[in-house]
Order: structure tokens, then C-alpha cells, then sequence
């Protein structure tokens, strides 16, 4: 990267959650609305949370229960507050609030209004039709090689060579672009603006929480290296930063470092210490630290991984018997297989981990090692595991052989499972099928691939669910939920 550039860091605001409000009509900013699937249990992860609720305290990524109690404990409030200045009112001999409201303006008018709340089931197929909008609302100011999508809601833009072609200050061009984006989808952003991608990336994640909003709550925000070290050295959270996770920190926290500045300073005083704790990764922590990243747009779309992995992941329902969970192998690995047959792929190698309910821990049967998961709750430790194939393939059989054998190897019987992540590692392009050996029946493999691609086409032209196994009928069976989903939410 020659001379100095101008990064932005674009990111829609409470996406889901928006993107339903902007359906309705509702201003995505004071509607208070979640996005989950309700016909699930309350304990079901919400998909986004609308900032008006995440105001009373709800975390985005909430459960459904933690909706309700936070919202219970709001108006709680409200009615002991309503009582005292006599504007409740009585229902059935009992005190209560007024007319329930989900606009948080209406209720920050009227304290006797009762809080309530949108749920809206996922809509993953409309979302992504969005977002392809939005892209294309990008695409009308810079090109396509200066753009890096970097999820669903964020993109990163190279900006330099665009603000002399426009004659705008970075600012400016940033607040154009997201403008149209509202007045075109009704959903607002959050921009960062940096000299590198690491401190847009800041500014928009760290530094726009803390600034003012304009008349369409867009928030945008400006680092450069000086600024950064200013404003961000002594900054706590060190999880609010950009790749640095709770394990990072503990590893940090036992060398006395708990800022970026100490952080900065270690890399003066002791170097070495930091390699030998984070081996090659300290390289990126000390540039970071210092504010310095060095990668850009053209290291981003020359970049070509050394390996290439296909997953698929689920969170069951309700705790699963070995045996179930060995029928939800059967059918993650199924969809794996047509996967590594759409995109052309075959695999040598499958990765297999199995996450166990707290019910194990909580009837006090269980005497295995343990973890403590996020919630601060005991769970049995996870089951992780892999095999190696023979030869890369993409047929079921061979698959199906495999991820059983490895599934019965490293599950538990005596326990239930919650969680499960079948992996194919290394995939490569296809070669085709030929005779590796004298045992090798090569015709009957040719044969097992026809009859899949004839599967695949069935699929693609009718749907996932117009050829099914008997056994995606059994008891558990998800498949058929499944296919109806994108990431494992409903797509309609």
C-alpha cells in the first residue's frame, strides 16, 4: 500500500431486527422488537434485538426468556413509579399499567404505559434479499474490488481513490452512502472511517457507540494511529477489540497486561515474552496494539486459503439419546455430501464435535471432566474427534461409513447431546472416480455418483425436501425442519 489511505467500515444497525421493522413500517430505532423463532422454547437465541430493547439492558444475542424477564422487570418499575404518582390503574381489584406499547417514544411520553414487544420469526431468505440491495446501493459509489463484504450487515470500503473522484471529505462520502441506504431500505448504519482497515474497524465497533447521532441515528466515527493511541490505549474492555477473545485476554491478564497501551509497552520492554505466549500471532497483537495493520484490499482478494473445510452445525431442541443423536450424524452427513457434490468437492478427512446437555451435570450422575460454558453453567466436556480417509471422496456410502464409525469412537452413550458439528476437512475439486487399487470397484462408484447428481438435480429443481430418506421420518429426524432454514433459521 503506497501513500496514505482512507478506510470505511460500514455497518447496518441491529440488521434483522431493522430489516422487520422497516417491513412493518416502524422506525427500526423506537420499535421495540426481537427477532426469534417463538414456536421454539424460550430458551431459543433471538436473532437480533432492536435498540429501543436493548436499552432496558437486553444483550443482542439474548434468549427469549431474558426478553421477557428484562421487560418484566422494566415494567415492574414502571407500575411501582405509575402507583406513586397515581396514574395506574386497576384491573380486576389489582394495580397495573395502562395500554401496553411497543414505540419507545410513546412510552417515554406516558411512564403509565405498559412495555411491550414485537417477535418476529426469521426470515433469513428476506434478509439476505436486503442485504444484496444494500450491496447494490454501495456498488453505485465504489467498485467492486474496493469493497470486501465481510458478513450479512458489514462491508469494509477502500475510500482513497473515491473522495478526490467526488470531491468529499471521508465524512461526507460515508454519510451520503448510508443516507441512501435509509432512505431506500429504511434501515440505518454505524460507520467507522480509519487510515487502516484495523481502525475502521474500531471506530465503528468502539469509538461510534460513544458519538453523537444525527437526525437518522446514523453514528460515524474517525481514527488514524495518533487518535487511536489517544482515545483507545487505556480502553477496557479488551474483548471490545477487534480479534482479541476472552482467551486472548486471560493469556495477557497473567503477563499483568489488560489494556492495548500495556500492551503497546510489553512489545518495548519484552518482546520475547509475548512470542513465546502467542508464538506468530503476537505479530498481529503488537501491530494492533500500536494501531497498525498492514494488510489492504489487494492482500484481501490475492488471499487464497492453504486448506478449505465445509461444516454443518446444529443446536437440537431438546436433549437427544446417543441413538438419536447418531440418526442426526446420519443426516448431517448426508447434507455434507450434497454440498461436496453441488460445488464440485470431495473431502479426506471428517471432523466430528458433540457438546452434551447440562441435564447430565444437573441430576448429578455425571462424574466426567467438566466445563463451564458462558452462562456460568457445569457441562460435561465436549466430544471432539477426527478421521482420515483412505482416498478424498464425496460419496455418501464412503462418507456415511465414516462419520458413523467416528460418532460411535468418541460419543459417550450414558450422555444426552445438545450440540453437534460434523466438518469435511481439505476439500479440493473433484477428479473424478478412478480405480486406485485392484479391490476397487470403480463402476459401482461411477454408478453411486450418478444416481447423487440425479439426487442433486431432484433437489435444486423441486426443493431439499423432494427426495428424502424413510429414516428423515424417524422420531428426531431434523432434515426436513432443516431444509426449510438458511443457517439454521427459517428462511420464510
Amino acid at each position: 500500500m503506497s501513500g496514505p489511505r482512507t478506510y470505511f467500515a460500514i455497518d447496518l444497525k441491529s440488521y434483522y431486527a431493522s430489516a422487520e421493522c422497516a417491513a412493518r413500517g416502524l422506525d427500526p430505532l423506537t420499535t421495540n422488537l426481537v427477532v426469534a423463532d417463538a414456536s421454539r422454547t424460550e430458551k431459543t437465541i433471538c436473532l437480533a434485538v432492536s435498540p429501543s430493547l436493548k436499552a432496558l439492558g437486553i444483550p443482542g444475542r439474548a434468549r427469549l426468556f431474558e426478553v421477557v424477564q428484562k421487560v418484566k422487570e422494566a415494567n415492574d418499575a414502571r407500575l411501582r413509579a405509575a402507583i406513586r404518582s397515581r396514574t395506574a390503574v386497576k384491573k380486576d381489584g389489582k394495580w397495573s399499567l395502562a395500554a401496553p406499547s411497543y414505540d419507545a417514544k410513546t412510552l417515554a411520553a406516558d411512564p403509565s404505559l405498559e412495555i411491550s414487544y414485537l417477535v418476529a420469526p426469521p426470515r433469513m431468505a428476506y434478509y439476505e434479499k436486503v442485504s444484496r440491495q444494500i450491496y447494490g446501493i454501495y456498488l453505485k459509489y465504489v467498485a467492486p474490488e474496493d469493497m470486501v463484504v465481510y458478513s450479512i450487515d458489514e462491508v469494509f470500503i477502500d475510500a482513497t481513490p473515491y473522495l478526490t473522484y467526488y470531491n468529499m471529505a471521508p465524512h461526507d462520502l460515508a454519510k451520503t452512502m448510508i443516507r441512501e441506504v435509509l432512505y431506500t431500505t429504511g434501515i440505518t448504519a454505524t460507520a467507522g472511517i480509519g487510515s487502516n482497515l484495523y481502525l475502521a474497524k474500531l471506530a465503528m465497533d468502539i469509538t461510534a457507540k460513544h458519538a453523537a447521532p444525527d437526525q437518522d441515528g446514523v453514528r460515524i466515527a474517525e481514527l488514524n494511529e495518533k487518535a487511536f493511541r489517544y482515545l483507545l490505549w487505556d480502553h477496557k474492555p479488551l474483548t471490545d477489540f477487534w480479534q482479541v477473545g476472552p482467551g486472548t485476554v486471560r493469556r495477557l491478564e497473567k503477563h499483568g497486561i489488560h489494556t492495548m497501551g500495556e500492551l503497546a509497552r510489553a512489545s518495548l520492554c519484552d518482546e520475547d515474552m509475548l512470542y513465546r505466549e502467542f508464538g506468530v500471532d503476537a505479530e498481529i497483537l503488537i501491530d494492533h496494539a500500536w494501531g497498525i495493520e498492514p494488510c489492504g484490499m489487494k492482500e484481501i482478494n490475492a488471499y487464497q486459503p492453504e486448506t478449505n473445510s465445509l461444516c454443518e452445525g446444529q443446536v437440537l431442541s431438546c436433549p437427544y439419546t446417543c441413538e438419536k443423536t447418531r440418526l442426526i450424524v446420519q443426516e448431517m452427513t448426508d447434507s455434507l455430501v450434497y454440498q461436496l457434490m453441488d460445488k464440485g468437492l470431495v473431502t479426506d478427512g471428517l471432523t466430528l464435535d458433540i457438546g452434551y446437555d447440562r441435564e447430565n451435570c444437573d441430576s448429578g450422575g455425571y462424574r466426567g471432566p467438566v466445563q463451564i460454558d458462558r452462562y456460568g453453567r457445569t457441562l460435561p466436556k465436549p466430544s471432539h474427534g477426527s478421521v482420515r480417509l483412505e482416498s478424498a471422496t464425496n460419496l455418501g456410502s464412503q462418507l456415511q461409513a465414516a462419520a458413523a464409525a467416528l460418532f460411535d469412537r468418541i460419543a459417550n452413550p450414558k450422555l444426552t447431546v445438545r450440540r453437534l458439528t460434523l466438518t469435511a476437512n481439505r476439500v479440493v475439486k473433484d477428479p473424478g472416480i478412478f480405480q486406485t487399487d485392484f479391490f476397487t470397484d470403480a463402476a459401482k462408484l461411477e454408478k453411486e455418483k450418478s444416481l447423487q447428481e440425479a439426487m442433486l438435480g431432484l433437489k435444486k429443481r423441486f426443493g431439499k425436501n423432494a427426495v428424502l430418506k424413510g429414516s428423515n421420518y424417524l422420531e428426531g429426524a431434523t432434515m426436513r425442519d432443516r431444509n426449510g432454514r438458511i443457517g439454521g433459521h427459517k428462511a420464510e
